[in-house]
């Protein structure tokens, strides 16, 4: 009797010991955002340009460049120089495995805008990973299983999504950047 109780008590702490070592080798693979890494903004210099020229054509690109499931323009203050946008863009994605594992997801985001004279700076925060809703029917000689996955939102924290978000959200920066330069003056 005794024998098989401590033959169970090696069996359980050999168990113990591996889902311990499996546990902590799991997270090790995740890779959070680093809190220095975790804001994504710019500052654009443009000489000769005023505060209201730039909040002006500011807006204007805002309003006909950025795509928003709700209101693109939260605030719009011209004497403080502010603007602060929402948006979302498609997820960027690098590579074929990437490409169908993120299919269809988009990055949604806050953009604010801090207009001075002769400069903006772009600052963007609240970055989400939108997963769409999708339909999945399983094939069951008896029985089909009917399946929706996805329809929300999780925040950016893996290393990953925010490099791929940096990417994306640059890339915007340097659109505005590129339409300012372009269009000076009121």
């Amino acid at each position: 009797m005794c024998g098989a109780l401590a033959d169970s008590g090696v069996i359980t702490m050999r168990f113990l010991i591996i889902s311990l070592v499996l546990l902590t080798s799991c997270c090790a693979v995740y890779k959070p955002v680093p809190m220095d890494l975790a804001s994504i903004g710019k500052d654009i210099d443009l000489p000769g340009m005023t505060r209201e020229e730039i909040y002006v054509k500011s807006s204007e690109w805002i309003v006909r460049h950025l795509y928003s499931k709700g209101d693109i323009i939260e605030v719009a203050d011209k004497n403080a120089g502010l603007i602060v946008a929402n948006g979302f863009i498609e997820y960027p994605t690098e590579g074929i495995l990437e490409v169908m594992d993120k299919v269809q997801h988009t990055i949604s985001f806050t953009m604010q805008a801090n207009i001075r004279d002769q400069e903006v700076t772009i600052f963007f925060s609240d970055l989400m990973i939108d997963i769409p809703k999708s339909y999945y029917r399983h094939r069951h000689p008896i029985w089909g299983l009917k399946e929706y996955y996805g329809g929300y939102s999780v925040p950016v924290t893996e290393k990953g999504d925010y490099e791929a978000a940096r990417r994306g959200l640059l890339e915007i920066v340097g659109n505005l950047e590129q339409y300012l330069k372009r269009n000076p003056g009121g």
